[in-house]
């Protein structure tokens, strides 16, 4: 319990470290641990920040609302626009769901577009996540980390004449693989993907990784 209790400052204090003045920055949905790690850096520097509006929660609003308080330089934009703007970005940083044994992460629906993007433009990726959100599983099947819910948010059930012909996917989680992320920040420092395996050794015992 005392651990949890200090997670946000443990990752939040190497916020300096990560963040530069001036630059540009790119995040999605509404992570708490991303949202302390960037007005950390807030009190000190000034830089810019794009929050995708991850539809069709609209995460993304209550997180750009959050940093705008905080007096940072904040832009909502469209999950579709991600691509486009991706090209002025410094660097994307990412909150995380689950990070998993081989060093991918399961995170908000629309990461997985975020963490294509920043790679294709050689971007670099950031996840602040802390290490109870490390998991023993191995994704076998990528497939089943990209949960889907009901797809009414995006295409409602009153919508009869069009619904019955199309298939309308509402994916909630998104699986990232490690080699689409280049630091993961935690609460007792930050690592690459392929020392979590590590990370997990660490914190698991060898029984608890047997699922």
């Amino acid at each position: 319990m005392a651990e949890l209790e200090v997670i946000y400052k443990g990752v939040s204090d190497q916020a300096l470290e990560h963040i530069h003045s001036d630059e540009v920055i790119m995040t999605i949905g509404q992570s708490r641990t991303v949202e302390v790690f960037l007005k950390k850096a807030a009190q000190k520097r000034k830089f810019q920040v794009f929050v995708a509006e991850t539809s069709p929660t609209y995460q993304g609003h209550g997180m750009a609302a959050s940093l705008a308080s905080a007096g940072i330089d904040t832009t909502v934009i469209t999950d579709s626009a991600i691509y486009a703007v991706m090209s002025r970005v410094n660097k994307v940083i990412l909150g995380a769901h689950a990070v998993l044994a081989n060093g991918g992460l399961v995170a908000v629906g629309g990461t997985h577009m975020v963490a294509a993007a920043a790679k294709h433009h050689a971007t670099p990726v950031l996840v602040c996540a802390a290490l109870y959100k490390l998991s023993p599983l191995y994704p076998y099947d990528e497939d089943y980390f990209n949960m889907c819910v009901a797809p009414d948010p995006v295409l409602g059930f009153d919508e009869g004449n069009l619904i019955d012909k199309v298939m309308v996917t509402n994916t909630y989680y998104d699986y990232v693989a490690p080699d689409m992320v280049n630091l993961f920040v935690h609460n007792l420092g930050s690592a690459p993907p392929s020392y979590v395996y590590r990370l997990i050794n660490d914190n698991y015992d060898p029984e608890d990784t047997v699922l």
